[in-house]
């Protein structure tokens, strides 16, 4: 029976965080190698893991405060036929993903274009309108260095500049937006009307409050703010202004940064593996090396392991981003849309699956070439 169990709480927990379980197992395995001391320490980008928290944690104060679903529901009422709702919605998650991370704005929108499509009878296009979204929330978090937990690794710790950083990620943002939106000008031109709902209600003074709380996020990850009284001060705010909040705070991500923070420091400590990454690199380039990487474990990790192994930031970030289309394990946010599909049960989950991944490396061999052919990117 105890061994039952514990399978049961194993299989929970792969399926609600596989990358914390991965990450923790290749962190255990690295320790057989380089035993555990004091020297870890060294492997942490405190700035990284303060700031990661504190986003994430208010983040869940904004989604809990309604705002996105006003917002959301306001715009989407001046909307009159299919097509134009499914470009609103990719309009939302690409303000949304610059600003919250990838993986909240899915979290939030994909259930609302659930209702909003099963509302006005467009279950048709209901699993285009999830690619779209998912796809452009993915492209639509590479601007900004605060938008991903790996551009934020990667932002403080090579201590690159906000305008150069912004330069280097607009050019395929920009050609990624402009594909989503042609391929939702084929979607049914259908018209209908639809009402927002009279029931949602947004405390103003609540929302004021963690808009504030967002720019001292800005502020701690460029450096205008010491990290450690930045994440104090939020701590404080949003304990005294609802702390259920930190009940809903993703640890899960926090913790996965942790291990893989462990698993890499020690990786970099094995001379073979060091060897081999120093010769893959020379080979191929950041940009290739993570790209391919983020398609076998992931872009967080792969942003995190290849840091230790390459000094070509804009290489590393462009290639765990464009990398987080591909294969369902990229990026976390291609497993959130698949878990929200298969919940939604609008039918068969293999035809889904096929067509996302069709679209995802369509659009990852488009932008790559993209970068490599016409930015010079190696």
């Amino acid at each position: 029976m105890r061994a039952r169990s514990a399978e049961r709480a194993a299989e929970r927990a792969l399926a609600h965080n596989p990358l914390l379980v991965v990450s923790a197992v290749a962190a255990l395995v690295t320790m057989l190698f380089v035993p555990p001391s004091i020297a870890y320490l060294d492997y942490f980008n405190w700035h990284t893991l303060a700031c990661l928290f504190s986003i994430l944690a208010v983040i869940a104060a904004i989604d809990s405060s309604g705002l996105l679903e006003f917002v959301a529901h306001s715009l989407v009422q001046h909307v009159t036929s299919t097509r134009t709702l499914v470009i609103a919605l990719v309009l939302i998650t690409l303000g949304c993903s610059m600003v919250l991370s990838n993986d909240m704005t899915l979290i939030a929108v994909l259930p609302l274009a659930l209702v909003l499509l099963k509302s006005v009878n467009r279950e048709s296009e209901i699993p285009f309108a999830f690619i779209a979204i998912t796809l452009t929330a993915n492209f639509g978090g590479m601007l900004l260095p605060f938008s991903k937990p790996h551009n934020l690794y990667l932002y403080t710790v090579f201590g690159v500049s906000f305008g150069d950083f912004v330069a280097a990620m607009a050019p395929p943002l920009v050609l990624s937006v402009v594909l989503i939106l042609v391929c939702c000008c084929f979607v049914k031109k259908a018209e209908f009307h639809y009402r927002k709902p009279e029931s949602i209600q947004v405390s103003k003074p609540r929302v004021a409050i963690y808009v504030v709380l967002f720019a001292l996020c800005i502020a701690m990850t460029v450096g205008a703010v010491p990290f450690l009284m930045g994440m104090t001060v939020i701590v404080v705010v949003l304990a005294i202004t609802d702390r259920r909040v930190f009940a809903k705070t993703d640890y899960a991500l926090v913790m996965t940064f942790v291990c893989f923070f462990i698993f890499s420091g020690n990786i970099a400590q094995i001379p073979a593996i060091s060897d081999f990454f120093s010769t893959v690199l020379d080979a191929c380039g950041a940009f290739v090396t993570s790209l391919v990487s983020s398609q076998i474990i992931s872009n967080v990790p792969s942003a995190i392991l290849i840091s230790h192994f390459s000094n070509d930031w804009a290489g590393i970030a462009l290639g765990t981003n464009v990398g987080a289309v591909g294969t369902p394990i990229s990026s976390l946010a291609t497993l959130i849309t698949l878990r929200q599909y298969q919940k939604s049960g609008l039918g068969s989950n293999g035809k889904f699956i096929a067509r996302f991944e069709a679209y995802n490396f369509a659009f990852l061999v488009v932008v790559s070439l993209f970068e490599v052919f016409v930015m010079g990117i190696r």
